[in-house]
């Protein structure tokens, strides 16, 4: 089953480029004092990411239901650069994503006395710089709606990127764990991420890259408890149908409770992606209680 998603191998493939384009966020990692420790965090990277993690893995591979803890982003974090609503819709990509990722293997709840609580916070950002983005979008404003939407629609398996002006790229960092029934931590990540000028979407946002790469973190986190391995180091692989219908397409999620993220944005987020709209021009975000 594919867990790794197409945004890891799209960056993956491109590392050559990367290197010759030079264009690239900053990746900060924090030590904020969110998570229950932080002395058994080891370090690991990836092109444009990086992180240090810890996994326990006997314990995570006897649990069995997993509760998730609303990301918190606190506007001291972004300053006045992002509005809550935009604060809201970046926190709910990395739940959304890391609640699919859980339902591969985990019965995910609501209630408290589930075996994993998962619980994060995001520590640090770097906004969009929306004039820099704004002119990638017009420099690949030639290409056709109608191709916007066939190479969206195949974005799972990869898309055709248009390189960014290598300025004002976004980054995010966020520090995530897993706590057991006892609120023993069993798990954690403090990750990193950066936009890059060739395979980050440019939109019309401050909050756009922070808003993909929360998505990234998500699937990141999500591997490591689900499978006990490092996923900057696990082999590439093609996602699966039932991948693409639910994190692209924005059908129904595997587990019910993950509906409390709402679902993917769609046909209308893949034609927003490639016209330059805001994220929350197209996603919804959380479920209204």
């Amino acid at each position: 089953m594919s867990l790794l998603t197409a945004a890891r191998a799209r960056r993956a493939a491109a590392a050559a480029l990367l290197l010759s384009v030079a264009g690239c966020g900053t990746v900060v990692l924090t030590e904020s004092g969110v998570l229950s420790r932080y002395d058994r965090l080891t370090g690991s990277k990836e092109i444009a990411t990086e992180s240090r993690l810890f996994i326990d893995r006997p314990a995570t591979a006897a649990a069995r239901t997993v509760r998730i803890v609303p990301t918190e982003f606190k506007e001291g974090v972004s300053g006045p650069g992002l509005t809550p609503v935009e604060r809201r819709l970046i926190a709910n990509a990395a739940d959304r994503a890391l609640c699919y990722e859980l339902s591969l293997r985990f019965d995910v709840v609501s209630t408290r006395n589930a075996d994993l609580t998962v619980r994060a916070n995001v520590t640090r950002v770097d906004l969009t710089n929306v004039p820099a983005a704004g002119a990638t979008i017009g420099a690949s404003a030639a290409v056709t709606i109608a191709a916007q939407v066939g190479v969206g629609f195949a974005d799972a398996v990869g898309k055709i990127p248009v390189p960014r002006v290598p300025i004002g790229l976004g980054s995010l960092t966020i520090e995530a764990e897993a706590l057991d029934s006892r609120r023993q931590q069993r798990a954690a990540m403090v990750w990193g991420g950066a936009a890059n000028s060739f395979t980050s979407q440019a939109r019309f946002s401050p909050a756009s890259d922070a808003y993909d790469l929360a998505g990234e973190f998500g699937q990141d986190f999500g591997f490591l408890l689900v499978t006990g391995e490092n996923p900057f180091t696990a082999p590439l692989t093609i996602p699966t149908w039932e991948r693409v219908r639910i994190t692209t397409l924005g059908e129904a999620p595997r587990d019910p409770d993950c509906e409390a993220f709402g679902r993917a944005p769609g046909i209308d987020g893949i034609i927003g992606d490639y016209i330059g709209l805001p994220p929350d021009w197209t996603d919804k975000g959380p479920r209204q209680p």
